[in-house]
């Protein structure tokens, strides 16, 4: 590839006249793509734009870009360069385009930003599709042409939705196509400004939950590729009162094009609901314009949704840990499942992480539990450690607590894997990764001073009844913990998370450790039974060595695997 273009950039300059240009040499030239919609309908067709940020003397330039072939079907391309450059007509195979252009004559390249080319595509297939940037080789306007050095960061994701059937400016339910007795349709045209509005009535939500057989109603709104916000209402007493009579469905999925959201009943714990009591959610896209350019640099091209849950016009701040969030998030080849992640944007335009989120890549989704309803996006956290070669087997769990922030390396790019962990260091990955901290907790342990890093993670697993103190009335908080401490640990919180798999105790349980009778007698029934579920395995064959203290890799590993198995 790079030398058809060297060669069409020699015949162009050769035919040039030689009047000197000036050069000035820059080896950051980033070409990103960018989409005319995040959600278009099958049949439509959507344009993606070759967008050159920052050039520098960019003289040629040829790349190549992959794209969902399933979903999507190329039609045609321009190029804002046509009349001033050479542009290749572009060559496709199988999911990939070929693109070249070349400048002509005795000339400068690019400079600055510059639109390069647009492709068009039709929407011929339904769910989550990708158009990415492969690679990128570019060359400068010198008499012999050199190689830039250049950035090829550009992908889209696009979501590709069944076409709505015509719909009329008021919302008008209808029964789903699979005839579900459980879901309820919604549908109606966005004002001049994007914005959906739809609403369920009393006797449809009584009537969705007293037929359904499932755990959760769902309500499905169907909207067009320019909307910018969805607004759902409830009626908040019949909720409650339907839940009450369905005997085993107590939640409400709505789901949308941008996002799909599980409200539970707790919600609206301790809010005063009435009669006539009106429950609104909301869900936007942000403009991307409104955004700080840090966060526009850390985000990338991923949507920043904005999520807002109301009662009789009053904000909820509170969600009680009833509510589940689910938005689309397209994988990259270069990219790792286990770290995608969720951040919050506060009202300062800081960026915090949300760790509880996962992802899910048979569905490209995120599911995260928020603890309040603000501006939310997913996004890819690169992070890796020099010295993690050799353990493959403790990498996923390193990795993905490193881009929760929930670990850190013992300095800038060495995790050091066979460092060991102490008590207090344990007990504050397991507070923060399970969502415990628990800000009116307070310590009674001697060796645990109100102003250490740890004490709040102590003191919320203290109350939460995770772990408990010496004889001697200390923590222990610098002691290294023993694989059998951690296992009780992980026994204890995985009950309280409701971890589902685990098997019971029983009295004839059966282990292969050989030195189970090494075990203290505490820890017996944790180390069996993580045992038997895959959590935590022997150090040796057939060997648990309780006593010895659990390194830095071992830790991230069965904390990880546990996270994982949550539901």
């Amino acid at each position: 590839m790079k030398r058809y273009l060297l060669v069409i950039c020699l015949v162009f300059l050769l035919l040039a006249s030689m009047l000197p240009v000036s050069y000035a040499e820059q080896v950051s030239n980033t070409f990103e793509l960018q989409s005319s919609s995040g959600n278009v309908q099958s049949g439509e067709n959507i344009t993606i734009t070759v967008k050159g940020k920052s050039l520098a003397d960019v003289y040629g330039a040829e790349m190549e870009l992959a794209y969902d072939s399933t979903k999507l079907q190329y039609t045609g391309y321009s190029s804002t360069l046509s009349g001033e450059a050479f542009v290749r007509e572009p060559e496709t195979l199988d999911n990939k385009i070929s693109l070249v252009f070349t400048l002509t004559g005795r000339r400068a390249g690019l400079n600055g930003d510059k639109d390069i080319f647009t492709i068009t595509f039709k929407a011929v297939g339904n769910g989550n599709a990708s158009v990415s940037l492969l690679s990128l080789s570019l060359l400068n306007s010198q008499p012999q042409p050199q190689t830039l050095a250049g950035v090829a960061g550009g992908e889209v994701k696009i979501i590709v939705t069944p076409t709505s059937p015509s719909t009329s400016p008021s919302p008008s339910p209808s029964p789903s196509p699979n005839s579900n007795l459980n879901v309820i349709t919604l549908e109606a045209e966005p004002t001049d400004k994007g914005i959906i509005s739809v609403g369920v009535t009393a006797n449809e939500l009584l009537k969705a939950f007293e037929q359904s057989k499932k755990e959760s109603v769902l309500i499905q709104v169907t909207s067009k590729p320019d909307t910018s916000e969805v607004q759902v209402s409830l009626p908040a007493a019949e909720w409650i009162q339907s839940t009450s009579r369905s005997g085993h469905a107590d939640t409400i999925k709505i789901q949308t094009d941008m996002a799909t959201i599980t409200l539970g009943t707790k919600v609206l714990k301790n809010a005063q609901v009435t009669e006539s009591s009106n429950l609104l959610f909301t869900v936007a896209r942000v403009d991307p314009a409104t955004l700080s350019s840090e966060v526009r640099q850390k985000t990338g091209s991923q949507t920043v949704y904005d999520f807002n849950l109301m009662l009789d016009g009053k904000r909820l701040t509170h969600l009680n840990g009833g509510v589940q969030v689910e938005i689309p998030y397209i994988l990259s080849p270069s990219e790792n499942p286990n770290q995608v992640v969720i951040y919050f944007l506060g009202d300062d335009g800081k960026l915090e992480v949300v760790r509880n989120a996962k992802y899910n890549a048979s569905t490209n989704m995120v599911t995260f539990k928020p603890n309040h309803f603000s501006k939310y996006v997913a996004y890819h956290s690169m992070v890796s450690f020099k010295d993690m070669d050799g353990y493959g087997w403790a990498s996923e769990g390193v990795l993905g607590l490193a881009a929760r922030e929930i670990i850190d390396g013992r300095s800038e790019e060495y995790y050091v894997p066979e460092g060991k962990v102490t008590r207090a260091e344990f007990v504050k990955l397991l507070v923060q990764l399970f969502g415990l901290e628990d800000m009116t907790a307070t310590a009674a342990f001697s060796d645990v001073a109100s102003d250490a890093w740890y004490y709040r993670s102590i003191a919320s697993a203290q109350k939460a009844g995770l772990v408990q103190g010496k004889d001697n009335g200390s923590f222990g908080v610098n002691d290294a913990i023993s694989r059998e401490d951690m296992a009780v640990l992980i026994f204890r919180i995985s009950n309280m998370s409701g971890i589902s798999g685990l098997p019971s105790i029983s009295n004839n349980t059966i282990t292969r450790f050989h030195d189970l009778d090494s075990v203290s007698a505490y820890a017996r029934d944790a180390v069996s039974v993580l045992q038997q579920s895959g959590l935590m395995n022997g150090t040796t064959e057939g060997y648990f060595n309780p006593k010895n203290a659990s390194t830095r890799a071992q830790a991230a590993t069965v904390v990880y695997r546990l996270f994982q198995s949550l539901n």
